[in-house]
């Protein structure tokens, strides 16, 4: 039954392939073209995922291009998002001020507000587009991201033979772990892709088959990975879709209380988890192996040092530029750290309270604009990734690394673009 499915989901391909692609007037060869950059982001965050700190740059420079000189339309820069991003850039800043180490941190901040002012142009190109000139080219995305996972799962059975290609293996031991960033961009690729999806012009049952293969393949490159955090958050993210209620206004006034509640309550949080829930060298060996233990020490120790300044932190990448935190650890090698695992924790470290501040009020209007979305499968979808990226970005990748800030942006800028399409006639709440 699959095989056949998957055989009549290739044949639409095709068809849709000569339909679409063998006559392209000048006037959508761009649409086309930019569906195809987006659909080959899943792949770049495997095999390349540092490229993606420039990947959203290059792609908004182009669609500016584009609107400015070819469709003649002056576009609005995003005023909300420079007023945010500018706020953060703007802390960032100050914060070498009172940096432990004032000169690296200055070559931090400047990184940052470069990625994010460029950035601005991809978010605002994004918003201005008009999706329905997009639509026809919607399947592309989930078919990016179908091809993306079967290579990634290739390359988890196979010792990382197509990323050999490209990096040198030798160093990595063949530890697949290499391949976690890609995984957990390619599970936000997958809700990204959901709307666009129910957006074709196809029959209910070729969606569908579209939908599962696009699953179907993210969970086996899931299964195969050591990307714990990824299968957590497609997890979560399934779940949430089919629960979270997106319809109503007071969802998203009770998450964001919680996670404001969540933030303030952060130094209790992790005191709490570090002397009462932090098993025994010896208790729950899959604790262990699921670096849990190793989590919470690293949050405990940035969260005391943190709090030896709490009203506005130690500057920006502190954590990179504390010799010793002055605890001894017994999951980890040392009690340095390049950063907490834990965007929040980092924020306190970083920033202080004037940072969580900063932090909720931007998280707000994010809320806002979710609630906003008219189309009820995009919003659903956006909403979903919205929380999965926040879980994310608590366990794993530091704030600032330059390839989760381009992550972000794309994510960002995806849903900007979302945001534009029409009411849902669809009854899924």
């Amino acid at each position: 039954m699959i095989k056949k499915s998957a055989k009549h989901l290739v044949r639409i391909v095709w068809h849709q392939l000569k339909r679409k692609v063998g006559f392209v007037s000048r006037e959508r060869s761009f649409p086309l073209v930019l569906m195809i950059a987006l659909a080959i982001t899943p792949i770049i965050s495997i095999f390349f995922p540092r490229f993606l700190a420039f990947w959203p740059l290059i792609i908004g420079l182009a669609t500016s291009g584009w609107l400015l000189f070819f469709k003649k339309e002056l576009f609005r820069v995003s005023r909300l998002y420079y007023i945010c991003a500018g706020a953060v850039s703007l802390l960032c800043l100050l914060s070498t001020l009172w940096s432990i180490s004032p000169m690296q941190s200055a070559e931090d901040a400047i990184k940052v507000t470069a990625i994010l002012m460029i950035g601005g142009l991809f978010i605002s190109s994004f918003k201005a587009l008009e999706f329905e000139d997009f639509k026809p080219y919607g399947w592309l995305l989930p078919a990016g991201l179908i091809v993306a996972t079967l290579l990634c799962a290739f390359d988890l059975v196979n010792d990382l033979a197509i990323y050999g290609i490209f990096h040198d293996t030798n160093k990595l031991d063949f530890n697949t772990s290499v391949m976690n960033r890609g995984i957990i961009c390619c599970v936000f690729a997958f809700f990204i892709a959901l709307p666009f999806i129910q957006s074709l012009d196809w029959k209910e049952s070729h969606k569908l088959i579209l939908t599962a293969l696009a699953g179907i393949t993210t969970v086996v490159m899931l299964a195969l990975s050591q990307s714990q955090s990824g299968q957590l958050a497609f997890i979560l993210g399934l779940l949430l879709f089919f629960v979270f209620p997106a319809r109503h206004r007071f969802s998203y006034i009770l998450l964001g209380l919680a996670l404001l509640v969540s933030f303030i309550s952060t130094p209790f949080i992790t005191d709490f988890l570090y002397n009462y829930l932090l098993p025994s060298e010896d208790a729950h060996m899959w604790i262990r192996e699921a670096y849990i233990g190793n989590r919470i020490e690293i949050w405990n120790f940035v969260m005391v040092y943190a709090m030896n300044n709490p009203l506005y932190g130690h500057g920006i990448e502190a954590t990179n530029y504390v010799s010793h935190f002055g605890f001894e650890p017994l999951y980890n090698e040392g009690d340095t750290f390049l950063h907490p695992h834990n965007f929040v924790i980092q924020i306190w470290m970083e920033f202080g309270l004037i940072g969580i501040i900063l932090l909720s009020a931007v998280l707000g209007v994010f809320l806002s604009l979710l609630y906003r979305i008219q189309n009820l499968t995009a919003r659903k979808s956006l909403s979903v990734l919205f929380i999965i990226v926040l879980f994310a970005a608590s366990v794993t990748y530091g704030l600032w690394q330059s390839w989760w800030l381009g992550e972000l942006l794309f994510l960002i800028g995806m849903g900007a673009f979302l945001s534009n399409m029409g009411a849902s006639t669809s009854r899924q709440a």
